[in-house]
């Protein structure tokens, strides 16, 4: 597998080179839900088939410090037993808490297993929370260590609303890694896509909506990473 193909299709290659299509099976995308807000955007973009069409054949891993998120995504994969399960990896037993330090350290300490988990993919999509801990201290390490295995790395992240002063802060702070970790981010501001609903349009569908927002998106960044494979 080349991975110039894919940075190409990003955008990121260089322009004047001219690859043939190439006969080859669909390449593997692995999808990885960060954090709370990672595990239940996972699941709900399993659910919602719409990254089905993107010509790859996926797997789906959710990782968080602490239970509470990982039993959600197992009773998901037990409501959906006709569907691949996505597997879990706990971090630590506990929640970071808004601690960047602290998920960082128990993602460090499990870099091995995350290296064995990454490897093998054409591609790994990152999906993440931003501006509390988990999201923001474990998605750019799986960012550099998705990279390091020679899958193209693209973070796809909710960044906070303006009134929350330390997340933003936290939230800045992890996109500014990411950039330099992985090959495309891309940042959705619940901010701007609350503004666009009137004021008493229910919240569920209001977030349903930004799931499948964030699923087109990301169904046409690997269409066009994946168009020179033939």
């Amino acid at each position: 597998m080349d991975r110039r193909e894919f940075l190409i299709g990003l955008g990121a290659g260089v322009a004047s080179l001219n690859l043939p299509a190439i006969a080859s099976p669909a390449p593997s995308c692995k999808i990885i839900g960060i954090g709370a807000a990672g595990c239940n955007l996972a699941t709900a973009l399993r659910a919602s088939n719409i990254l089905d069409g993107a010509g790859a054949a996926l797997s789906y891993v959710c990782v968080d410090l602490g239970p509470h998120a990982l039993e959600f995504v197992d009773i998901a994969n037990d409501a959906n037993p006709a569907l691949a399960p996505i597997k879990t990896l706990m971090l630590a037993p506990v929640r970071a808490g808004g601690r960047v330090n602290a998920a960082r350290a128990a993602c460090l300490r499990h870099r091995a297993i995350l290296t064995e988990m990454l490897t093998g993919s054409d591609m790994v999509v990152l999906l993440a929370g931003l501006g509390g801990g988990t999201g923001s201290g474990v998605t750019p390490i799986c960012a550099h260590a998705a990279r390091a295995t020679g899958a193209v790395t693209v973070a796809a992240v909710v960044k906070p609303f303006a009134y929350e002063g330390a997340r933003n802060r936290r939230a800045d702070a992890a996109i500014d890694r990411l950039q330099r970790e992985a090959d495309l981010v891309m940042a959705f501001s619940n901010e701007e896509w609350f503004n666009r609903y009137r004021d008493d349009t229910p919240l569920f569908d209001v977030f349903d909506a930004l799931d499948r927002h964030i699923a087109n998106s990301i169904q046409s960044t690997m269409r066009r990473a994946f168009q020179y494979r033939g």
